[in-house]
């Protein structure tokens, strides 16, 4: 996920200090180098913010690759992102509860991350990617290419 050294990557090659990210996230400062120091998941909205400010996809952001792609949209879009959590798991013919025994999720929970009801954390869905072999920026609806570049 989120490693140390990609967020702070990022902040140093833009010359930046955690407070001026702070900033311009609108968070506090105390938010953010939690987040950089993987002491706190990082909310989905503020991951896609994060991304837009340094101008990376999700994937890079996420160590899911070492290549920064451009993405078709730079906002998250939750429709697709439940779409598409139901349409992966009904490729792979998983049930809910099988899917959920393999995440260790309860299976109430992935049910309420593929009907909306409920948005997964970034951490969840990082390894919702993974067990799948798909994009983040994919799942998320940022882009229409599946495959991690």
């Amino acid at each position: 996920m989120c490693n140390d050294s990609r967020l702070a990557e990022l902040r140093l090659d833009n010359n930046l200090q955690q407070k001026d990210v702070a900033k311009a996230l609108k968070i506090k400062e105390d938010t953010y180098s939690k987040w950089e120091r993987k002491i706190n998941d990082i909310p989905i909205a503020k991951i896609n913010e994060i991304a837009n400010f340094y101008k990376v996809n999700l994937n890079y952001l996420l160590e899911l690759s070492n290549k920064i792609t451009e993405t078709e949209r730079t906002s998250i879009n939750l429709n697709i992102m439940c779409e598409r959590l139901l349409a992966l798991r009904k490729e792979k013919n998983l049930t809910q509860e099988k899917l959920s025994n393999d995440l260790g999720f309860p299976q109430r929970t992935y049910s309420h991350y593929e009907n909306g009801s409920s948005i997964p954390t970034t951490y969840k869905l990082y390894y919702i990617a993974q067990y799948f072999d798909v994009s983040f920026d994919f799942l998320v609806g940022r882009s229409d290419v599946k495959e991690i570049k």
